[in-house]
C-alpha cells in the first residue's frame, strides 16, 4: 500500500471512532449555549438562577439563592452576581457539574467542581463565596439550593462535612427532553 493510501485510511478510521466524542461535545455546547445563568436580584431573597433560552416549555430554575440568614443584603448581591458570572463561564466550558462546601484557611467556603471527592482545593475547583465562620457550611449549602438542586434529605450535621450537589444541566431531563441520551 501507498503512503498516500495509507495514510488516507488512517484518517478515515480516526474520524469514524472519534465521530461519537465530536457527537457528545456537540450535544453539550447545545445545552451550554442556549444556557443563560443570571442573578436575580429582584426578590427578597437574591438567588442564581438558570433559564434554557430556546425551549418552548422553558422556565427558570433556582440553583442557590442567598438568604439574610448567610448574608447582609449587600454581601448577598454581590455573592449572587460574582456566583452567577462564574457558574456561566464554567457551564459554557462545559465544566460545571457539582457545587460542594469545604474549608480554606479556616473559612467555610461554596465552589464548585468537576466531579465527586474533590475539595475547593483542587486546582480546578472554583470557589463561589465563603460564609460566616461559625456556620455549618454543608447544612448552609443544602439550605441555600434551589429544590431541583437539592437532594431529598438533608446532610447528617454531626456525620457528613462535605456534601456534593449534582448541578449538572444535561442530568436534567426533563428540562431537556429533545436531546437524545
Amino acid at each position: 500500500m501507498n503512503k498516500t493510501l495509507r495514510w488516507a485510511t488512517m484518517l478515515g478510521m480516526a474520524s469514524v471512532f472519534s465521530f461519537p466524542a465530536v457527537e457528545a461535545v456537540a450535544q453539550a455546547n447545545q445545552i451550554t449555549s442556549n444556557t443563560n445563568i443570571t442573578c436575580q436580584k429582584n426578590t427578597s431573597v437574591p438567588a442564581v438562577i438558570v433559564n434554557f433560552a430556546d425551549q418552548a416549555n422553558a422556565r427558570d430554575l433556582t440553583i442557590i439563592s442567598f438568604p439574610s440568614q448567610y448574608f447582609s443584603s449587600q454581601e448577598a448581591l454581590k455573592n449572587c452576581e460574582n456566583a452567577a458570572k462564574t457558574l456561566q463561564k464554567l457551564y459554557t466550558d462545559g465544566r460545571a457539574n457539582y457545587l460542594t462546601n469545604d474549608t480554606l484557611n479556616a473559612q467555610p467556603v461554596i465552589c464548585a467542581v468537576e466531579r465527586r471527592g474533590i475539595g475547593c482545593n483542587h486546582y480546578s475547583a472554583q470557589v463561589l463565596f465563603s460564609l460566616n465562620p461559625k456556620v455549618n457550611a454543608s447544612q448552609a449549602l443544602y439550605e441555600m439550593l434551589g429544590s431541583d438542586f437539592k437532594q431529598p434529605n438533608p446532610p447528617d450535621s454531626r456525620t457528613v462535612s462535605r456534601i456534593y450537589s449534582d448541578i449538572k444541566l444535561s442530568k436534567k431531563k426533563k428540562l431537556i427532553p429533545f436531546l437524545p441520551f
